[in-house]
Formats: structure tokens, sequence, C-alpha cells
């Protein structure tokens, strides 16, 4: 389900807890102004976004990727969140893909046509695989997860990495130092979430 552009920007002002008076404010236009962008009655031009940019502290190119019906074929390098073991560890809400984009204070380029896509700071994180060695890994959560590809894990015991193996309805989480995980049907699932991971990156 496409989140709207007014559904965001709800949220990124909440989080950031602006009022919209005071975003209008700092955007140089009126409050009906604002109200008519997160209510939908208005679609936002470029200067437009340029403004909730600045105003909002967020990249450019995340409100740009917002209400678009191609997201999830637009192919481009552009800036996108890292999370550190910290904001990792404090992600409460499993469901809420934009919390990588609200939260981040460090961004990096990445070349991604899933608007959701985040990277994580494989410092402090229990990696296997062999991507130990990485200082970023590419999460990009709404890409489809295929045996035999490498998964990070959200758990109720925590985050980590895996090696995920299908076969028909059974699910196998495997990595070098602990015994393989494996799940039966939906409820023993229930509670944990995989998202692919495309990309290790080792910065220069």
């Amino acid at each position: 389900m496409t989140t709207t552009f007014g559904e965001k920007l709800r949220k990124l002002m909440k989080a950031r807890g602006i009022k919209a008076i005071t975003l209008a404010q700092r955007m140089g236009v009126s409050c009906a102004y604002v109200s008519q962008l997160v209510t939908g009655i208005r679609k936002p031009g470029r200067e437009t976004l340029l403004k909730l940019s600045k105003s909002l502290e967020v990249p450019l190119e995340s409100l740009l990727m917002i209400d678009t019906e191609d997201a999830e074929r637009l192919f481009i390098s552009r800036r996108i969140p890292v999370l550190d073991e910290l904001q990792i560890r404090a992600w409460g809400d499993i469901k809420d893909l934009d919390y990588p984009s609200i939260v981040a204070n460090v961004f990096e380029y990445a070349t991604t046509d899933d608007p959701q896509a985040f990277y994580v700071a494989a410092k402090g994180i229990l990696t296997c695989c062999g991507i130990d060695s990485c200082d970023l890994i590419l999460v990009e959560p709404n890409k489809e997860i295929r045996s035999g590809n490498i998964v990070f894990v959200w758990s109720p015991g925590g985050v980590s990495i895996k090696k995920i193996v299908i076969k028909e309805n059974v699910i196998v989480l495997m990595d070098e130092k602990q015994e393989p995980i494996v799940f039966t049907d939906e409820k023993t699932k229930e509670g944990w979430k995989f998202y692919k991971i495309s990309q290790c990156i080792k910065k220069l």
C-alpha cells in the first residue's frame, strides 16, 4: 500500500513536533496551504518540496519518492537514511517503514528503486554470511525475498542478519554461529520480520 504525500507529511510533522502554523511560518506560506498539503487537496511543486525539505530537515530525495505511482520503478542514485546500532534497536514499531527517514541523522547515496530503502551501520550488529567486514548494509524492505537470500531480521529478541531458506511451508534462518531457527507456520513466525539485504558496502 503506497503512502500518500499527506500521510507522510503528517507523520514527519508529528515526529518533529512541528504544528501546521509553525511549518507555514518556516516555509513562508499560509497555514491553510499547509493544511491542503496534509489533506491532499494540493500537490506540492518543486519549490514547495524544497521549502518542506529545509523546514522539516529531511532530504529532498525522500520527499520526491512520496505519492509517486512509478515509485517502485524509479532506479536512481539518491540519499537514503543510515540507522546506527541504537536507532535500529529502538525501532519499536516494526511495521513503520517510514521510521528510518524520520529518525536518521546521517544519509548516504544508494542506487535503488525501493522508496523505503535504508542503510544499517554494521558496527554493533551481529553479522554473518560473509558480510562481517561491511560498514553499511543496504536493506530494501519492499523487495521479494527468495530462498538463499541474506536478510535483515527483526525479532522479539532483537536484530540480526541471517541466510533464509524457504521450502514449501517451512522457513529456516541460518548463520554460522547459532542453531538454525525453523518456522513451520505463520503462528511460529509471529513477531518476526525479514527484509532483503541487497548490498554490502565497505567505505574507503
